[in-house]
């Protein structure tokens, strides 16, 4: 699973977000945008960790909530749900304001599925859903984020040279 989907379809997002980007003009001055190689490196790292680390929480929660603990399964589940948040990733080029709103869309769509997946393939009980969901969400979250926070300071290239604001996010 993670080899023959979630891997291609990391990259595949990143390599067309990349090029929907390039495409089309943000607005944004030239440095104000990372290296394109260096952010698509950063960004497939990154989302490739994300997933992983999603679903890892939720296999490794799985006990503590009474499901059905298969990292291979919870796998699959994360990854054939983020499918609408990989295609954000692209729709994310989209001039304002419809790319950032449609990106919204395609993220909060995937919650929705990420959410059913693990219902019915990990075999949630139903007083044990909720809880299981929100603490791999944060679980999940707080993987994501430590790797980001690291790697977009050792991976060449994946800021900005001049960064508007003091936020950036992942």
């Amino acid at each position: 699973m993670l080899l023959g989907f979630t891997v291609p379809m990391v990259v595949l997002s990143v390599l067309a977000a990349g090029g929907a980007h390039a495409v089309i003009p943000s607005g944004f001055p030239p440095e104000t945008r990372p290296d394109p190689v260096g952010f698509a490196v950063y960004s497939a790292l990154t989302q490739l960790v994300g997933v992983l680390g999603l679903a890892a929480a939720a296999h490794y929660l799985c006990d503590l909530f009474q499901g059905r603990s298969d990292f291979h399964r919870a796998l699959a589940a994360v990854s054939v749900a983020l499918i609408p948040a990989w295609l954000g990733n692209v729709v994310a080029a989209l001039p304002w304001p419809w790319g950032p709103h449609l990106a919204l869309v395609c993220v909060a769509y995937s919650f929705v599925l990420l959410y059913g997946a693990f219902v019915v393939v990990l075999d949630m009980r139903p007083g044990n859903r909720v809880g299981h969901y929100a603490a791999s969400l944060g679980a999940g979250a707080l993987v994501i984020f430590a790797f980001g926070w690291q790697a977009v300071s050792l991976i060449p290239g994946a800021a900005p040279a001049t960064r508007l604001g003091t936020t950036w996010l992942i």
